[in-house]
């Protein structure tokens, strides 16, 4: 199973997998049966699967079950298992969406997962830390955050210090440590993805100076697109442009164009700056 970063993170690894939903699924999820997970007996060569419902009984009936033919899963809203552990039991696991959890506050022992190539992780409550990333070793795509309310923080993403990630996205709403040095161990990083006012805007120029591979929405000194302004008490769509950073304001083009210029002229030149400093010398105090 070949999928690019965008399939990955788009979801499509489940467009043409097994569904297995409860009878009495609902907004929550419902709650899935045995019977109903015994549906995949009638697919032994399934390997790619969709689930919603599950607790921790049913979780740990479905991985041993039938978790050895499974290489893509996307759990959705199985938000009471508590222990994911038993996904460290797959070797032939390649890719894990999981949307939605409540219980879970680490990540599983993943040093056998040699084939985990994907994880998305999204909307967990409890889940701060992703310390053990790095025991996967055929990781590629790794996304964290948030789908509905940009409501996670993250203690620190150094674990991801020296790993083989390509592409990279967190959708949270701070990274607590601050600490951003591991971006330039990232040798094979070809996109990182977050909120364009995530870190302030010479930390993005750092970043794009020493990821000089990747590519990113907030790797770039503007994105373009409608702004509103309110006038008169009259709120109108005009042509604009976000400026990237923190607390950086969304300009209207028409009559600002000097002004948009003077950030891209600054964006590329601490670029020129930053590139090959360490990030602990051009931020000392992070």
């Amino acid at each position: 199973m070949e999928l690019s970063a965008k399939e990955f993170f788009s979801g499509h690894f489940s467009d043409n997998a097994i569904h297995l939903h409860a009878s009495d699924w609902d907004i929550g999820g419902g709650k899935l049966t045995v019977q109903e997970i015994d549906e995949l007996s009638k697919h032994p060569d399934a390997d790619n699967i969709s689930i919603s419902g599950l607790r921790q009984d049913t979780f740990e009936y479905l991985i041993r079950h039938y978790g050895s033919q499974l290489k893509a899963i996307h759990f959705f809203k199985d938000k009471l298992v508590e222990d994911w552990s038993l996904l460290g039991t797959l070797p032939k696991l390649e890719y894990v969406y999981w949307f939605s959890n409540q219980r879970i506050d680490r990540l599983w022992d993943m040093h056998e997962n040699q084939a985990l190539k994907g994880l998305l992780i999204n909307d967990f409550s409890r889940l701060h830390s992703i310390e053990g990333i790095e025991k996967a070793r055929a990781l590629r795509y790794f996304s964290i955050g948030n789908a509905i309310w940009l409501t996670m923080i993250v203690d620190s993403l150094m674990p991801l210090a020296g790993t083989n990630i390509t592409d990279l996205e967190f959708f949270g709403r701070k990274v607590s440590d601050g600490n951003l040095s591991f971006f330039s161990s990232l040798q094979n990083l070809q996109s990182f993805n977050c909120a364009l006012n995530l870190f302030p805007t010479e930390q993005f120029a750092w970043i794009a100076a020493n990821c000089p591979k990747a590519e990113g929405r907030a790797l770039h000194p503007k994105e373009d697109g409608p702004v509103y302004i309110t006038r008169n008490g009259t709120c109108t769509s005009l042509p604009g442009a976000f400026i990237v950073g923190k607390r950086k304001p969304a300009i209207a083009y028409e009559g600002n164009e000097a002004r948009i210029q003077k950030y891209v002229d600054s964006f590329e030149r601490m670029k020129k700056e930053y590139r090959g400093i360490p990030f602990k010398e051009a931020f000392p105090d992070q």
